[in-house]
């Protein structure tokens, strides 16, 4: 859910990969690319708008129908390395403070605006400004942006950030660039008219029915798209976007019900692609408001939660549980990572301890997954006298809810990036308008500043450990599953690259014959 980063060395080094790169069931290319077609993609929920700023927040749906119309500076590969996309290269300086994308020459936006570093310093600057209140700033350690000439963006950063064209690589609220001079004329009609650089037009949007883009005929890498056409629709209902997808009424679809995946894994005319980045399936707890102000009540909560058991019977073996958000793609692991484990008798010592009653509210979103993810939680904590009220609602809902601090007990999901700080500078500083946990602790601070600001790979990887350590022993939130991405296609579809951010991204997709 949420929407919203790995350091590498600096100048030379700056293209370098991930050490342990993430598992992906790759196509193999049986034949070369057929031009033509039409793909349609089922995705989760409806999209809340192009504008990331009147959006607020992009959810795997959104990214997928925005990737469609705009595009990042640099990309990632499925390996984890950098790649030019609208910048050729991006390099900073010694200590890491200026960076300088250099962009490639003859891009055009779809209404034949040419594709600048004064339309990049606009698109950044416009959400960093602080009149625009954009929360989703936090995720950028951007002071501002300026263009030295057409085609030299100069990103300023609030200190050293040895991340930036990694976190800018990953398509996300943030980083997908839009046209804000197309905006500006448009005005608030912007937001369901969007205008980029990418490799397709948008065409029409039916809200809660299909988004129809068409081929972008003046798309800067001339062999791309492949596809005359691509329709993204909302299909909430996962067992229906699954059928849909058997009757060859959609092409691709974004999954996350276990027994979809198992029942696609064993039928031939359907290929699986999964990839398994950082961040996590979480369980956000409201350390602000009673009864969770109390430590001893989220401790008891965490110890009462058979976080690895449930994940086992909820995922059926395809989301392992770990004990932080890094993931095997960050490269971080922590000897002691400060986790409480599962054990229900101390948790119902620490209540009595408490000494009052507990009762709780979960909001989940009114999906399979929300449903029966509370249920487990609330029959977990049943077991140890606590009462949890179970409260489903749309998706548009919770996020709204959760950010705006107007919750118990929420469901929540952080996206991969490419390198962790982003996320947790985002969701755990104490002046962050993403920390919806309400979570101030002095020493946290710190410890993101070090992972923010520090060049040494060492030295900020043990303050990520130290970190987590805190928050676990803290309990601000529950780490109930793996950030594992699922997309189902059918055999014949071919071209999709790993799903980072759970995004299903066609500029190079296919239909083979």
């Amino acid at each position: 859910m949420g929407v919203f980063s790995r350091r590498f060395g600096l100048v030379a080094a700056l293209a370098v990969g991930l050490a342990a790169a993430p598992i992906f069931a790759q196509q193999v290319l049986a034949q070369a690319p057929v031009r033509g077609g039409t793909l349609t993609v089922g995705v989760e929920s409806d999209f809340e708008g192009f504008d990331p700023i009147r959006a607020g927040v992009y959810s795997n749906s959104t990214v997928t129908a925005a990737s469609l119309f705009y595009e990042t500076l640099m990309r990632l590969d499925d390996k984890g390395n950098l790649i030019p996309a609208l910048a050729l290269s991006m390099n900073a300086n010694e200590d890491g403070t200026v960076w300088i994308a250099k962009l490639r020459p003859g891009v055009k936006f779809h209404d034949g605006t040419p594709f600048t570093a004064q339309a990049v310093a606009d698109h950044f600057n416009r959400l960093l400004d602080p009149a625009n209140r954009f929360a989703g700033r936090v995720y950028l350690a951007i002071e501002k942006v300026e263009a030295q000439d057409e085609l030299t963006a100069v990103f300023k950063m609030r200190g050293p950030n040895a991340a930036l064209a990694k976190t800018l690589a990953q398509p996300s609220v943030v980083t997908l660039i839009i046209s804000v001079k197309a905006l500006n004329e448009k005005g608030p009609d912007y937001n369901r008219n969007p205008v980029g650089t990418g490799p397709f037009v948008f065409k029409e949007w039916r809200a809660a029915d299909r988004l129809i883009a068409e081929r972008n005929p003046n798309y800067w890498d001339k062999d791309k798209p492949y596809l005359d056409r691509v329709i993204v629709r909302p299909l909430p209902d996962s067992d229906a976007r699954y059928a849909s997808l058997g009757k060859g009424d959609v092409n691709v679809i974004w999954e996350d019900r276990a027994e979809n995946i198992l029942k696609a894994k064993k039928d031939k005319s359907l290929v699986v692609l999964n990839w398994i980045g950082s961040g996590a399936l979480v369980i956000p707890l409201n350390t602000a408001k009673e009864p969770l102000n109390d430590k001893r009540v989220r401790q008891a909560i965490s110890m009462g939660l058979n976080r690895k058991a449930n994940a086992a019977v909820l995922s059926q073996g395809l989301r392992p549980v770990y004990d932080d958000p890094y993931g095997p793609s960050s490269g971080i692991e922590c000897k002691d990572n400060g986790a409480l484990g599962y054990n229900p008798e101390k948790a119902k010592q620490l209540l009595a301890e408490y000494g009052k009653p507990v009762k709780l509210v979960h909001t989940v979103t009114a999906t399979p997954r929300g449903r029966e993810g509370a249920q487990v939680f609330q029959a977990d904590m049943k077991k140890i006298g606590i009462e949890v009220t179970i409260k489903p609602v749309d998706q548009t809902q919770l996020v709204k809810e959760t950010l705006s601090r107007d919750f118990l007990v929420s469901g929540w999901r952080i996206i991969d990036f490419p390198d962790v700080d982003p996320q947790m500078f985002a969701n755990f500083h104490s002046k962050s308008p993403i920390n919806f946990s309400g979570y101030n602790n002095p020493e946290v601070d710190r410890l993101l500043l070090i992972g923010r600001t520090q060049l040494d790979p060492a030295v900020r990887n043990k303050a990520y450990c130290d970190l987590i350590k805190i928050l676990n022993d803290d309990v601000v939130w529950l780490w109930t599953g793996s950030n594992t991405d699922f997309a189902i296609t059918r055999a014949n579809v071919r071209g999709i690259p790993a799903l980072r951010g759970g995004a299903v991204q066609v500029e190079g997709a296919w239909l083979a014959k």
